[in-house]
Formats: structure tokens, C-alpha cells, sequence
């Protein structure tokens, strides 16, 4: 075959094979995923808590209160709460959670800002905050403030004086403040004392303090409350 036709055949078959083929595609550009955010530090008195967020877009806030409590709030998913060195995590049933250190004392407790936000288990040192976000907790380490014996009308009467975040109720806040009041002042502890606590808690958050009788009778919790916390 003569040259000039070997050539024209050539380039006929690059052109039919361009046709075919189409324009190379682009290469695409090389995409990154979000960073995890940051953990960040909860702390309330000697305790603080680790919290990471789970969700790459999540955006943690923390807010102290003035009364050493602590705000943290996460802007989408779940994020995980981690305890202290040399301290443990507890979730209870109510969706809030301990953080206890030897022997199961009450170093902080986590109470939740919402009915549908819970803490749950996640291991002996952490918690996982879950539900609709935003989600939210509020972190103690204070839940009596102060304790005061006196005299009342039938012997002698503690002036308990809670904290905020106690007043606020919750299963960790009862725990603490029981745990709390036996700590400073041992003579507290009896079961009519705890029971009159546990109905101030309930039943009258709002006043300054709740005054705990020990000569008082230790009734039912029905009779507790029908006598307004003041069994006789």
C-alpha cells in the first residue's frame, strides 16, 4: 500500500477512536473530612471531666456558674464524658451519673437539661451523652453548702443549705447531697434524717433551707409527705 494512504488510514483511526472515547475525564479533586473536634475540659471543684464530641460539626460550649457548677452544651450528636484519673463514672437510671472516687465517695455528679438527653455507660470511666441535640448537662461538685444545727420546736434542728444545682432534682443530686451532709457532720446520718432530706428535695426545693429533725419519727414515704416532711 503506498505510504501517503498508509498515513490517511492512520489518522482516520485515531479520529474514530477520539469519537468513541470521548473527552478524558477530570480528575477529581481530593476531598478532606472534617476534623473531629476538640475534647474539652468540664471542671467543678476537684473534678474534671473530659468531653468529646462525637459528631465532626459538633460545637462544645462550657459556662461556669457562679457557685463553682458547670454548663456544657454540645451543638449536634453524642459525645463522650470521660472521669478524672483515680475516679469512676456511674450512670443511673434517671439519665444522670456519679463520678465516685474510692469506695464509691461522691466526687461530682452530672445531671441532664432535658427529659430526652440521657447519660449511659459507656465503660467503668465514662459516659456517653445521647439524644436530640442540642444536647446539655450540668456538672457539680457542691450539693450542700452549708449545714447548721440549731433549736426548733421539739429539739435540735440541722438548717441544710443546698446548692443550686441540688435544688435542680435528680437521682446523682440526691446521692450527693446525702453523701455530702454525713461527710461534714456524721450525726446526720439516720434514716429519718435522710428520708426528711429526700422530701425537701422533692417537695420544697425553693426554700432557703431544709431543716432536718432527728427526733422525728421515720415514717413511709406517703406519710413523709402527707406531713409535709415534718412527721410527728
Amino acid at each position: 500500500m503506498p505510504r501517503s494512504r498508509v498515513v490517511v488510514a492512520l489518522v482516520a483511526a485515531t479520529l474514530a477512536l477520539a469519537a468513541c472515547t470521548g473527552p478524558a475525564a477530570p480528575t477529581p479533586s481530593p476531598t478532606h473530612a472534617a476534623p473531629t473536634p476538640a475534647a474539652v475540659a468540664v471542671t467543678s471543684g476537684p473534678a474534671t471531666i473530659t468531653a468529646q464530641p462525637l459528631d465532626r460539626t459538633a460545637v462544645a460550649t462550657v459556662t461556669p456558674d457562679d457557685d463553682g457548677s458547670v454548663r456544657l452544651s454540645v451543638s449536634e450528636g453524642e459525645t463522650v464524658l470521660t472521669a478524672p484519673a483515680g475516679t469512676t463514672f456511674r450512670a443511673l437510671e434517671d439519665g444522670s451519673a456519679l463520678v465516685e472516687g474510692a469506695a464509691g465517695a461522691f466526687v461530682a455528679g452530672i445531671s441532664t437539661d432535658a427529659p430526652g438527653i440521657r447519660l449511659e455507660q459507656d465503660g467503668p470511666t465514662s459516659v456517653r451523652l445521647t439524644g436530640t441535640a442540642p444536647t446539655g448537662v450540668w456538672v457539680a461538685s457542691v450539693a450542700v453548702q452549708g449545714a447548721v444545727w440549731g433549736q426548733a420546736e421539739g429539739g435540735r434542728s440541722l438548717a441544710v443549705t443546698p446548692s443550686a444545682w441540688a435544688r435542680a432534682w435528680s437521682q446523682a443530686a440526691s446521692v450527693g447531697l446525702w453523701s455530702q451532709l454525713v461527710a461534714q457532720d456524721p450525726d446526720a446520718d439516720s434514716p429519718t434524717m435522710r428520708a426528711q432530706l429526700e422530701c425537701h428535695q422533692l417537695g420544697a426545693p425553693e426554700k432557703a433551707t431544709w431543716n432536718l429533725e432527728p427526733w422525728r419519727p421515720d415514717v413511709s414515704a406517703v406519710d413523709m409527705i402527707a406531713a409535709r416532711c415534718n412527721p410527728e
